[in-house]
Formats: structure tokens, C-alpha cells, sequence
């Protein structure tokens, strides 16, 4: 299928070498490989090539990668707004949480709005460190304008300096560091500063919403004969106020080399020592649903729990049931938890399932778990 694709002669001088291909294809049949290792592996492809030549090849099949991972991460929130919404339900305890710790730091790795969704939807005061506003012209595809979509902003310079504001101790709420980036955070004027989509609507609804506003009416209208949406990949190509050009570069980052100085990124470097630093302000970190593959995240898990014998990490998922290698030396201050996100936090859940939401949880449950024995992990 990859090859006819690229064969099609529509494709012109955008073909890409067979090799490339053929390089995509073994990759994609090997079995124990995760869509982070094939993105990986063509990071390598292209370090290997110097950046020139065929490498630059490889560069856009990787980049095409990230942007479909975006689509697929994407139309999982939009096409299924009711099951996520209805499945906040079981999530709850995380109230009881934000109240337990003032404030509450979330650090994570995913690139969802799951988190953003629960908040909104159960009250929680949310802060992702985006100071800023900008109104960002909202068209149909007629290029006319039908509205605006609110987003929270600072400044590259602000960012660099380590200025982003976070709830302070003694706080209510929760503070949020999407380490990797998200469907909803973007780099903007030339990739000098950030923003993060403001809700729609106060709920999860909104978040989602804002999603959508983002990705399909953020558009900058190609002029006659086109007058068709103007596409740059892993970037919005939107009309400004004055009808000019702008772009929002999406953020997520994956593959093998995050924060690395061997490959470029567009999410800020800096992100990394935003989570060095306010993770020395708690003493428990709860880590869901995390493989802990990431040696850049490890290596400074590893250091602030060897600087105090207080400090305790509790991992959280099902079939948890071994140490990871890194941590053997701190076993004490480590808690294993063989369970499932749910089921972890209906500890902390003050209002109990009524029985249709105990149906519901135990199809959700028989539908992951179905999934897993798919690709071999139970």
C-alpha cells in the first residue's frame, strides 16, 4: 500500500526514495516495535545521513508520522466527547486529591487534554503557566469570519527566564506541565512564543470544542482557483485579524531523541528544567499509566528521590509488579500499585458508583483489556 501511494504520479517530485519506503515498511512489521521506536529509528536515519541528501527524506516520513499521531489523538477526543465525558466519572477522586495537596502538581507526559477535561468538568482551578491572552479569528471556509477562539500565551523570553506562573503554595487547584507538548499548546510568532487553547465553555465539552475551533477553523483560504484551506505539515495556516498568514507549529514530541541536542524539536528544550525544578516542591509522586522508557524523565526522578530519604514515588498500572531497573538502589521509597488508573483513584472517590456506572466501568475495563491481549501484553 505505502509503495503504490508513493508510486502514484500525482506525487510529481514529492516522491520519496524506495528506500525510505522499504525502510518504513520493515519497520512497521516488526513486531516489537511501538510507533516512539519507528519514529526513533528514522531520527536515526537522518543523524546518520548528516541531514543532507536522503536524510531530509526521512526527515519529512517522520515528520508526516507526528502529524498523523496528532489526527489519530485528536479524532479520538472529538469523535468521542460523550464516552470521555461520561467516563470522568471515575476519575473523581482526583477532587479529593487537589484538596489533599495545595497545590496539586500535575508533570505529564501524555499529549491529551484528559486532565484539563476532569478539572473543568469537576471545578478543579486549573494552571498551565500561560500568563497571556491572545483572539485568534475564527472562519468558515469561505474565509469569512464567524467568531474568535480564546488562547493563553507567554512570551519565548518570559519562558526562557523560568517565568511561567504556577498556583502557590497554600493554593487550590491544580498546576499542569505538559512535559511533551499537547494537542492544544502550540508555538507561535516564528516559534519564538507559546499558547495553550482556552476552553470553550467552562466543562469538558469546551476543552474539546476548543480542540476542534483549533483545527478546523483556524484557516487561512488559499485565493482563486483554490480557495481551498491552506495545509503545512504539523502546522495551523490561519488569516489573522488583517487577514494575513500566521501559523501555530503543534507541539507534540516523541521519538527517541526528546530534548535532545541531536535532533530539533519544537517544543522548547526549556520545558525539562520547568519539571526539575517544581518537582522539588512535592515529596509523593504518583505516576499513571508511564512506562518510565524516557531516560531524560528518569534520570531526574532518580536525583530528587537519592537527595531525601522523605520523598517516595508510588507507580500505578495494571500488571506493575517488578521494579524498574533504575529505582532498585531506592526500593524503600518506591510503592508499586498493580491496578488500574480507576481503580486507583475510586480510593480517593467520596461518592459511590450506582450500578449503572459499575456496568459501565466494567465494559470500559473488558474493552482495554481486550485490547491489551491484542497486542500481547496481558
Amino acid at each position: 500500500m505505502l509503495r503504490r501511494l508513493n508510486n502514484d504520479p500525482r506525487h510529481g517530485s514529492r516522491r520519496l526514495p524506495d528506500e525510505t519506503i522499504d525502510t518504513l515498511v520493515r519497520l512497521l512489521a516488526h513486531p516489537e516495535l511501538h510507533y516512539e521506536s519507528i519514529l526513533g529509528n528514522l531520527e536515526v536515519q537522518y543523524i546518520r545521513q548528516g541531514g543532507h541528501g536522503i536524510a531530509r527524506d526521512y526527515n519529512r516520513i517522520y515528520q508526516w508520522l507526528i502529524e498523523s499521531i496528532y489526527h489519530l489523538l485528536y479524532y479520538r477526543h472529538i469523535k468521542r466527547v460523550a464516552p470521555i465525558r461520561a467516563g470522568l466519572r471515575f476519575f473523581d477522586g482526583i477532587i479529593e486529591l487537589a484538596e489533599q495537596n495545595r497545590p496539586l502538581w500535575v508533570f505529564s507526559l501524555n499529549h491529551d487534554v484528559l486532565l484539563e477535561c476532569m478539572a473543568f468538568e469537576f471545578g478543579i482551578p486549573i494552571e498551565s503557566g500561560f500568563p497571556g491572552e491572545i483572539r485568534l479569528p475564527r472562519r468558515d471556509r469561505q474565509g469569512h469570519q464567524i467568531g474568535e477562539l480564546i488562547a493563553n500565551t507567554i512570551s519565548g523570553e518570559d519562558f526562557d527566564k523560568l517565568k511561567m506562573p504556577f498556583l502557590r503554595l497554600g493554593a487550590h487547584g491544580i498546576n499542569l506541565l505538559k512535559i511533551h507538548g499537547a494537542l492544544d499548546m502550540f508555538t507561535f510568532r516564528d516559534g519564538k512564543d507559546l499558547l495553550k487553547l482556552r476552553p470553550a465553555t467552562k466543562d469538558a465539552i469546551g476543552v474539546i470544542e476548543a480542540l476542534r475551533m483549533a483545527n478546523e477553523e483556524l484557516v487561512h483560504i488559499e485565493p482563486p482557483p483554490l480557495k481551498q484551506p491552506t495545509k503545512i505539515i504539523n502546522e495551523i495556516a490561519y488569516a489573522d485579524a488583517d487577514g494575513e498568514m500566521q501559523f501555530l507549529r503543534r507541539s507534540l514530541l516523541s521519538g527517541a531523541f526528546k530534548f535532545s541536542d541531536r535532533h530539533s524539536q519544537t517544543l522548547p528544550k526549556k520545558m525539562l528544567e520547568y519539571f526539575r525544578l517544581h518537582l522539588y516542591s512535592v515529596s509523593r509522586l504518583i505516576v499513571v499509566g508511564c512506562s518510565l522508557g524516557d531516560t531524560h524523565i528518569n534520570n531526574i526522578l532518580r536525583d530528587w528521590l537519592e537527595t531525601s530519604q522523605d520523598r517516595s514515588i508510588e507507580i500505578v498500572g495494571p500488571g506493575v509488579r517488578s521494579m524498574p531497573t533504575f529505582l532498585l538502589h531506592l526500593a524503600p521509597q518506591v510503592i508499586l500499585h498493580d491496578t488500574t488508573a480507576t481503580d486507583f483513584f475510586a480510593r480517593f472517590s467520596k461518592r459511590p458508583l450506582s450500578m449503572r456506572e459499575k456496568a459501565l466501568k466494567a465494559m470500559q475495563k473488558a474493552s482495554r483489556d481486550g485490547w491489551r491481549r491484542i497486542r500481547g501484553h496481558i
